[in-house]
């Protein structure tokens, strides 16, 4: 019996029970060879007694393992004293959690949506599909960073139904492909987290009905009611992505992740699906337990053909100068992380602090990570709140440790490493702190470099830019290109020791 105290494999101390699902208990853990907090995910009794559940939770640990990506939890070790796997611990709710207590910001549904879309385009690359993406699936970390888990029902091979043909899901985020038996690819991920994003809106699923099959048979015989219409308070071309990937075909969704987490950062590129028409009698139902745990099965039935009613299609009213007008007008323009998982707010002109958000503007910028290849302790120097220095907030930053001396004592220095959308032209770098006097910075502009390319300072050669006796805020010329920017802390000023310093905000330009 497992239970707070318990040692598994002499090193996981268990902690306390956090969550229990239909096939496994999750438990915070203590990995006392490491010295670090862990979860520890147990298959119930009796289905490691089940070889085929035992197979697929197996599976989940290869499959997750194979995937280094910092929107999917990480998979570190196996446990043999029980069936059972080792998982990155995040602290933070998940997102069902989140949406039991009220609809999400436009600003918000962008950054998870995103962020998780390059998670998926991440998985997807390994020719690996979740096929079970959903709010209870999702979790958002305390530093803000929503991360993908739960990789039990994956499958290694794009197009895979199972043998038997049964399909594995969650009922009201399955795509009409699941439902009908097909065959599934990353699409079928991308109609699911638009299920998600749509919940997310609107408040409510895109189908919900009582029981899991008429849920499921929902999207098979009616289009979900379009956000455009029935919240026409949110921003249109958002809207409108979140519908394409609603599409019943797949070919009329966004074709992958990558486009999708594209569009939803950028609205301003949005096109519609092409026009196909709709084929009736291709659509057959599926028959699903009415009760059980939240993963379903769903197996092929024998009925009559389901007569689908055309789709609407509403993408002219948003093609061209409407887009450009709608996106103006709410000044909609959207910076995300990977790292952090954070996009940028609206434009709010009206600030306590009295620095207009449009002051904060620059170059998208895709990622963001804490850059301390010379330092000695946790990788990536408090790398969890890097994404605070994009967030156009100046209350929040990014804090530096504590040092004995301004000069970083026997490191060169310590910065942030922003990734842009694309390769740009980088003409200044304005840093905005909490107050630091009299420090310096050099600015360090690359291409195709990340920090886990990077070993130390002398990766990117000469800096590009370089400030000193700074204050408050910096304006930094650069006039280079590339599509990596590295702020590096060389000096953290005057200040009672010790010392630290703290980037409110970085926008490059």
């Amino acid at each position: 019996m497992i239970d707070a105290g318990l040692l598994l494999d002499g090193r996981y101390r268990i902690i306390a029970r956090r969550a229990a699902g239909a096939t496994a208990t999750v438990w915070e853990t203590d990995d006392e060879f490491l010295r670090r907090r862990v979860a520890v995910k147990i298959l119930h009794d009796h289905l490691a007694a089940d070889h085929d559940f035992r197979a697929r939770f197996v599976d989940e640990a290869r499959t997750a393992a194979t995937v280094n990506h910092p929107n999917l939890v990480a998979v570190y070790d196996s446990i043999r004293d029980q069936p059972g796997i080792v998982l990155e611990w995040v602290d933070g709710p998940d997102l069902r959690q989140r949406l039991d207590q009220g609809s999400l910001t436009p600003t918000e549904v962008i950054e998870i949506g995103a962020s998780i879309a390059d998670g998926l385009a991440a998985l997807h690359t390994h020719r690996l599909v979740h096929r079970d993406v959903k709010p209870a699936n999702i979790l958002l970390t305390v530093g803000g960073t929503p991360k993908l888990t739960d990789f039990g029902i994956a499958t290694a091979n794009a197009g895979d139904r199972t043998a038997t043909g049964i399909v594995l899901g969650t009922a009201k985020y399955l795509a009409p492909e699941q439902v009908r038996g097909r065959e599934v690819d990353g699409r079928t991920d991308l109609f699911a987290l638009a299920a998600v994003l749509y919940e997310s809106l609107a408040g409510t699923p895109p189908w919900s009905r009582d029981g899991d099959l008429p849920t499921a048979l929902a999207r098979l015989e009616e289009d979900p009611p379009d956000l455009r219409d029935t919240h026409p308070h949110l921003p249109p071309a958002l809207s409108a992505t979140v519908m394409r990937g609603l599409e019943r075909e797949p070919e009329d969704r966004w074709p992958g992740m990558t486009e999708f987490a594209a569009a939803l950062r950028n609205g301003s590129t949005l096109s519609p699906p092409p026009s196909r028409p709709t084929n009736p009698t291709a659509n057959r139902t599926a028959a699903i337990p009415s009760s059980g745990p939240p993963t379903v099965a769903l197996a092929p039935a024998r009925r009559s053909p389901t007569r689908v009613r055309p789709r609407r299609r509403r993408w002219p009213r948003l093609v061209g100068a409407g887009i450009v007008i709608a996106i103006a007008a709410l000044g909609w323009t959207l910076v995300s992380s990977v790292g952090g998982g954070t996009t940028t707010p609206p434009v709010d002109p009206a600030r306590a602090d009295g620095t207009d958000d449009g002051d904060l503007l620059g170059l998208a910028v895709r990622s963001v990570v804490a850059f301390d290849p010379e330092g000695t302790g946790t990788p990536g120097e408090h790398n969890d709140r890097a994404v605070l220095a994009i967030d156009r907030d100046l209350a929040t930053g990014w804090p530096t440790e504590r040092y004995a001396t301004r000069d970083l004592g026997a490191k060169s220095g310590v910065g942030l490493l922003l990734t842009l959308v694309q390769v740009s032209d980088v003409e200044t770098v304005t840093i905005h702190t909490d107050g630091a006097d009299d420090w310096a910075v050099e600015i360090h502009v690359a291409t195709g470099i990340t920090a886990a390319d990077a070993d130390s300072i002398a990766d990117f050669g000469a800096p590009e830019g370089l400030g000193t006796s700074l204050g408050s805020t910096a304006e930094i010329p650069v006039g280079a290109r590339g599509d990596t920017v590295l702020v590096w802390l060389t000096d953290l000023g005057r200040g009672e020791t010790p010392i630290m310093m703290t980037v409110a905000e970085v926008t490059i330009r």
